[in-house]
């Protein structure tokens, strides 16, 4: 049977920098947008990548699909894509603006170990990856990218403690535009770091585990606890979390693989292909069938 799904994943590494030669930082990387992708052809399939991505549109149109979901892309479009996210996009030709990427490890040099999770943008289940900025919040940000850039370039002395600064301030200010569009209401403190180690901990073992309990149990709380966690911070329940997972691979399956629907049942531990099917068909209002022939770009 086979068992991986066919969507490629890539580090920086893999990238083309300024000289167009494979990046020599596997950390970090930032470029105008046209340019990355006149360069890194490689990226028009769908794929995922090990490092967070922020892309600032700054003109163009096009589609961006991110984990399934499609959205427009037009002059002002922001996008924050996570590791583990799948992603792909169909532009115009003249799409244009500033791409970046820095590995979660890179940041966290110069600030503490929960500062990411502690922002509303970085990937859970509650967060959004696309942003609608106006023309002013445009014109801040880009020129946020704009200073980034020139520190990657120029190399001066402790650049990179630089680069981190410049970042930080543009995760600031795009916490600020982030509360506006999406009315946010959550602590941003314990409760955050709570629900980050519950999804990884879904991340790591939903396959082999779907009882709430386990995950509770991992996290030294009740499920009561667990169930106010969740509803407080992003309005779900434990088992939405949980299934939001499962759907989320299964979709991945479905669409990056021709494996038989009984074989991607087997892979995420359902016993019971009538069940999975009717499971999925519940929470995507499509079978795997029909989820598998909407789509026309497969791996």
């Amino acid at each position: 049977m086979k068992n991986m799904i066919n969507v490629p994943v890539f580090n920086i590494k893999n990238f083309q920098d300024y000289n167009n030669c494979m990046s020599f930082d596997s950390n970090f990387y930032i470029r105008p947008f046209n340019d990355h992708i006149n360069v890194n052809l490689f990226i028009e399939k769908p794929h995922g990548h090990d490092f967070y991505l922020i892309l600032l549109i700054t003109k163009g149109t096009g589609t961006h699909s991110i984990d399934y979901e499609a959205y427009d892309v037009e002059p002002g479009s922001l996008f924050i894509v996570s590791p583990g996210q799948v992603h792909c996009w169909n532009l115009s030709d003249d799409a244009d603006g500033y791409v970046l990427f820095f590995k979660k490890e890179y940041f966290l040099i110069d600030f503490g170990r929960d500062k990411l999770m502690k922002l509303p943008f970085f990937k859970s289940s509650y967060s959004v990856p696309y942003l609608k900025l106006n023309p002013k919040e445009v014109n801040v940000l880009n020129t946020m990218f704009e200073n980034i850039d020139k520190e990657y370039r120029k190399h001066l002395f402790s650049y990179h403690e630089m680069i981190r600064l410049h970042l930080n301030i543009l995760f600031l200010e795009l916490s600020r535009v982030y509360g506006k569009q999406h009315d946010d209401t959550i602590s941003y403190s314990h409760e955050l770091i709570q629900l980050n180690r519950f999804e990884k901990l879904i991340d790591t073992y939903f396959v082999e585990h779907k009882a709430l309990i386990f995950y509770a149990d991992k996290m030294n709380i009740s499920l009561k606890q667990l169930s106010y966690l969740c509803k407080k911070v992003i309005n779900k329940t434990p088992s939405e979390v949980l299934w939001d997972r499962i759907i989320l691979e299964a979709k991945r399956y479905v669409i990056h693989t021709d494996m038989p629907i009984s074989a991607i049942a087997e892979a995420l531990n359902y016993s019971d292909n009538s069940y999975f099917t009717r499971f999925f068909k519940k929470l995507c209002h499509l079978t795997p069938e029909q989820y598998r022939s909407s789509f026309k770009w497969h791996s």
